[in-house]
């Protein structure tokens, strides 16, 4: 069916886009992706559990009346969010010689960029993928939006090339009372787009409301000769951000641990609510059937037995400390393996900066690999952002004279920083003496050199600046013969050079 989606005739497209749609939803990487944006929103696997016991017939049921806690962890939420705080939360510059350039650049890479770029890394940790979306808007600036990748279908040739982007939207509308679904599809190429519309389970057609279709990318109205106006981008503005190389999601590799902790934490907290109470070990009892007398005993705390019965009350030790020992193992592991900084790690009391950038090197790993695929995604935002300033502006500026730089904070330990600032300065002290001690037997520039390296200074620059000074200094003063005589090492002082001496004349020619 997705050959007929190549076509370029509506009513082959529409065809086969309801059977298309249908088979994507229930893939294989659709049901992943759900399963982490369902675990970012708290709604873990332990939400499902349910206890079953055998009764006195050898029937599996459902136990409705046992505690069955269910405690979701948000575990997942936080390794995502790490990640992407770590590389996002400082607004991201975006760099440009050209001043003109700067300022528009400063109008597309705004606030609500950053915002999208946080909700890209953020749904693709998710879903293993996200698509972003490229339009233009009211004011004829382009911008970027994320398309959420589980309504979102790309169409490939036999050669494994993108042809064309469905993306797919159900909206329920009430009609005479009755809610109706409304399925809309659009079909984007690198030429234009087309609408497609249904009803529940009808097939879909070309939306007769929208006019014209297919249209281009962008549409205009021409306000003084009431004519409509359209271009396309040259491409499909659509892109396939990926997480990852294989496109998995972050859960993918704790997903176990998370559940197992979740269990165990679920099943502690059973134990303590079902064995508070005493279990009742009867003898002689003629009444009803156990189920019964498990319920009464539950409801009324009393049994009956005949006269040759009895009750003995039998009390159980909860396995407290194995949960709790499993417990740690598994959080130990889900931060270890889904590559995260478990802030409630306590150590043995060591802060240094090393320590520190030990316990943020998985996630630092991690967050590594996401620069790269984001940095791939600015390129093409970058190109289109450029593109979209030459056609405005009429200009012919270059993607490639923009720069991109990230910002990252992590935990310091300020007092370690400010030791080791006391121990560079300090070494850098005994750097300078030393310098100055040797001077005497040094050439000039040779030391001040030295000197400026210590202090990260231009040599060049310095050097000249002297020059200059001693120059001035010369005109202010005296002749130019004197400016001669008073070289760097005159100026420098004892300890920084040769010692001053007089100038003699030999042979009409001044000397040092």
């Amino acid at each position: 069916m997705q050959d007929l989606l190549l076509s370029e005739e509506p009513a082959k497209i529409a065809k086969a886009l309801k059977s298309v749609i249908e088979k994507d939803t229930k893939s294989t990487a659709k049901e992943a992706a759900r399963e982490g944006v369902r675990y970012y929103s708290g709604e873990n696997d332990i939400l499902k559990n349910r206890i079953f016991y055998i009764d006195d017939e050898n029937i599996l049921r459902e136990d409705k009346y046992a505690s069955n806690t269910k405690i979701p962890h948000g575990f997942f939420p936080e390794i995502v969010d790490q990640k992407t705080q770590v590389l996002l939360s400082n607004p991201l510059e975006v760099v440009a010689e050209d001043g003109r350039l700067q300022e528009e650049l400063d109008n597309y890479y705004d606030e609500d960029f950053q915002v999208f770029l946080q909700d890209v890394v953020t749904n693709a940790s998710q879903k293993g993928y996200e698509y972003i979306f490229a339009r233009t808007t009211e004011e004829d600036k382009l911008t970027f939006q994320v398309a959420d990748a589980l309504k979102v279908i790309p169409i490939y040739d036999d050669r494994n090339n993108l042809k064309k982007i469905v993306r797919s939207i159900d909206k329920e509308i009430v009609k005479d009372g009755k809610t109706i679904v409304v399925h809309i599809a659009e079909v984007w190429d690198d030429k234009q787009v087309y609408f497609f519309k249904a009803k529940d389970k009808e097939e879909f057609a070309l939306d007769p409301d929208i006019l014209p279709n297919p249209r281009p990318h962008v549409l205009a109205i021409d306000e003084n000769n009431k004519k409509l106006l359209g271009r396309s981008y040259g491409q499909i503005p659509f892109y396939r951000y990926q997480n990852n190389a294989k496109e998995t999601s972050d859960l993918k590799p704790i997903k176990a641990l998370i559940d197992d902790y979740d269990l165990m934490n679920a099943f502690l907290s059973n134990n303590l609510q079902d064995f508070t109470e005493a279990v009742y070990v009867v003898k002689g009892y003629e009444g009803d059937n156990l189920s019964k007398l498990r319920q009464n005993i539950r409801a009324k705390k009393t049994v009956g037995v005949d006269s040759d019965g009895g009750v003995d009350i039998k009390t159980f030790d909860i396995p407290v400390a194995g949960r709790q020992t499993k417990m740690a193992i598994d959080k130990e592991n889900i931060y270890k393996f889904g590559m995260a900084f478990d802030s409630t790690a306590i150590g043995d009391g060591n802060i240094t900066n090393v320590v520190i950038k030990s316990r943020y090197s998985l996630l630092i790993m991690k967050v590594n690999k996401t620069e790269v695929r984001i940095r791939a995604l600015l390129k093409w935002i970058n190109q289109m952002v450029v593109a979209d300033i030459n056609r405005r502006l009429n200009t012919n500026y270059n993607a490639k004279e923009v720069s991109f730089e990230f910002t990252r904070e992590m935990m310091v330990n300020e007092t370690d920083l400010a030791t080791n600032e006391k121990t560079v300065a300090e070494t850098r002290q005994i750097i300078i003496n030393t310098i100055l001690e040797v001077a005497p037997q040094l050439p000039e520039e040779e030391v001040l050199r030295m000197i400026c390296e210590q202090f990260e200074l231009d040599f060049e620059e310095v050097q000249s600046a002297l020059e200059e000074e001693l120059y001035t200094k010369g005109l202010a003063t005296g002749t130019d013969e004197e400016v001669l005589n008073s070289g760097p090492a005159n100026q420098m002082g004892e300890g920084t050079g040769a010692p001053n001496q007089e100038a003699v004349q030999e042979n009409g020619q001044p000397t040092i």
